[in-house]
Parts: structure tokens; sequence; C-alpha cells
């Protein structure tokens, strides 16, 4: 840091010099800046009108889950905000019970009144939407009489993705593909040279985590552009078993088809994210991509690839092949519809104010 100060700042060195960096003092000023930022937090939800909670439960690396609730609130200026609200760990069991104490602890902590709370966005799995035991259902047992909307979330597309198409067999060869180069050291670097000897545009395949939606589309992308050049790399070691399924006609047209249609879903992703985005914005999203797979399933029918060029650049893909594509987008479509059918009765109660310019 020092260094840095005598290039970038010399005349503040002795500033810097004065700093402690002892264990306690780095600590005791972590927690001064989260008790500061926990303060910020809870004054604007203070003064919050409405607000929403957005709720998602995963594992981390530790194999402990994590409760995450998102909030997002406005006030009586129409000033949103949107912060992660808080992450509870539950310890041992994640049935609805444990979800619903985590999430009332949750908002104690942060004194969220819950008439304020109009919405509550979770995933579709039984601990959260069950009538009984679930979340949903202790939530309306506690709270009866409550105004609150709830709905499914749109960042769980694996799942969505898994139910309608068979990518499992495409998704385990990629992902031991993927692993096979970057999981030891002395094959990562003999390929990152070859790549580099080459001249390849890509100096490295990518890691898939479960974790992140976003990188099925972009691993599948980066594997699928550097085919070739991972064929040449194995073939000089000797080693076919690693590379025999990118020398597989079906498989490969499998493949093909898989990364295209990841790319419209990854592009699909891109749009929902960021902030201030509001329900008609999601909604409009969501119904163009629903209307672009109705499109590409009819266009698969009369062997049209004009969306699908990598599928299209396999030669040799037959009717059967396209028809078993153009099913997959309908179960797709089909799964669309189901997953987010608690937005169409929402939509009567949508007024849109357009903003005049002035």
């Amino acid at each position: 840091m020092l260094q840095v100060c005598d290039v970038l700042c010399p005349d503040k060195k002795n500033n810097f010099e004065t700093v402690s960096l002892s264990r306690k003092t780095v600590t005791s000023r972590i927690e001064a800046i989260d008790k500061n930022l926990t303060s910020q937090l809870e004054s604007k939800i203070g003064q919050f009108k409405f607000c929403s909670i957005a709720m998602d439960e995963s594992t981390d690396i530790n194999d402990t889950a994590q409760l995450v609730l998102f909030i997002r609130g406005d006030d009586e200026n129409f000033e949103i905000t949107e912060e992660l609200a808080c992450m509870r760990s539950l310890k041992g069991n994640t049935k609805g019970c444990d979800i619903f104490r985590e999430f009332q602890e949750g908002l104690l902590t942060l004194k969220v009144p819950i008439t304020n709370i109009c919405n509550i966005t979770t995933d579709g799995t039984p601990n959260m939407t069950g009538k009984k035991s679930g979340f949903l259902g202790l939530f309306n047992q506690n709270y009866p009489g409550n105004n609150v909307v709830f709905l499914h979330c749109v960042i769980h597309q694996d799942a969505l993705c898994k139910s309608a198409l068979n990518m499992k067999p495409v998704l385990d060869a990629v992902v031991k593909l993927v692993n096979t180069i970057r999981s030891r050291g002395l094959p990562h670097r003999q390929f990152g040279d070859f790549l580099q000897s080459v001249q390849s545009e890509y100096s490295d395949v990518l890691y898939y985590t479960k974790v992140r939606w976003l990188s099925v589309g972009c691993v599948f992308e980066r594997v699928w552009q550097l085919k070739d050049d991972i064929v040449s790399f194995f073939h000089e070691k000797q080693c076919s078993a690693e590379y025999e399924m990118l020398e597989d006609t079906e498989w490969i047209s499998n493949f093909a088809f898989f990364t295209d249609l990841f790319c419209h879903m990854n592009n699909l992703n891109v749009k929902m994210q960021g902030k201030n985005q509001f329900i008609d914005d999601i909604w409009a999203h969501l119904k163009a991509f629903k209307l672009k797979l109705n499109l590409f399933a009819g266009q698969l029918a009369k062997n049209d690839l004009s969306h699908f060029s990598r599928l299209n650049s396999v030669p040799s893909v037959n009717e059967e092949k396209l028809k078993n594509y153009e099913d997959g987008l309908k179960k797709l479509h089909f799964e669309f519809e189901r997953r987010f059918q608690d937005f169409r009765p929402l939509k009567q109660n949508w007024i849109f104010l357009p903003c005049l310019s002035t």
C-alpha cells in the first residue's frame, strides 16, 4: 500500500503510515462498516410505504444451506431501493418451518413491518410453496387476511430446462471434458500453450458452476468455439477417449442445439438483470421469449435453422432430430407458461403512466 502511495500520492504517505493494520483493528473496522450499512438499510426500510421480498435457498461450498432475502421498496417520494436484506444459515433441516423461522427473524432484525409487504417471490420447491407445511402455507396461517401476492421466481431456469429437455448427457460430457482440462495443472498448462501455438482466439475453457446459470451458456459456447482445437490437443496426446464425443455426429448436433438455445436464454437473462426494472418489464421479456420459442419450433418444423446457426453448421441433421428439437422447444414453452402463470392474473391491475416529455 505504501509503495502505491509513493506513486499516486506521495504527499499523503505519512497519513497512510499511521493506519493500523493489525487483525483486531481490521476486524473492528469491518464490524463498524457492517453496522453502518445495516443502520442505513434500516433507515431506508423505515421509510417504505410498500415493499416486496425475494427469497432463495442455496448451499454454499461448506454444504451449509443459506437463505438469502432481497428487499425492494419505495417511499412516499416513489424512490425505489433494492438491497440484499440478509443471509440466514439453515442449520440441519431446510423444511418450510425452518425457512419461515429464519424469514421471521430476518424481518425482525431489519424491522420490516409485515403489513408493508405486498409481494413475496420464491422458487417452486415444496418447502417454499407447500400450502400446509411449506413457507407459503405457514405464512398464511400466521398472518391470516394478508394481501401478499406470491410469485414464482425467474432465476432458476436450469430447473426449468432440465424438466423440459433431456440435456443431462450433453451437460455431463461437457463438464467432464472441461474438468479434465482444467483440474490438473500440467494438462491445463499444456492446453494453454497449445491454443497459443495455433493462434486461437481464446486462451482457455471456462469452468461450469451450478450457482450461476449463465455459466452454462458461456461454457457451452467456449467449448463449441474450441472443439476443433480440443480434438487436436488430445489427438496429439493420444487420448482419444477424452474427445470421442466431439467426433460423434449425433452428440455434436445435440451439443449445437443446446448451445444455440442457451445463447437465446442468456440474452433473456441479461435483459431481466439490473436495477429499477418493473414487473411489466419482466413480463414483457418473458412474453417475448415465449413467442420466440413458438417461432423457433415452427421454423424447425420447416427445416429452417436461421436462429440456430451452430446447429445449421452441423452436416446431416436428419428430420427425426429436428422433430425432437421441435418437441423440446414446445415442452420448454409449456414449462414457461406453467411456471409463470401467477403473473397472468396480475396484468389487469397494472396501470401504465406514460412519461410525457417536457
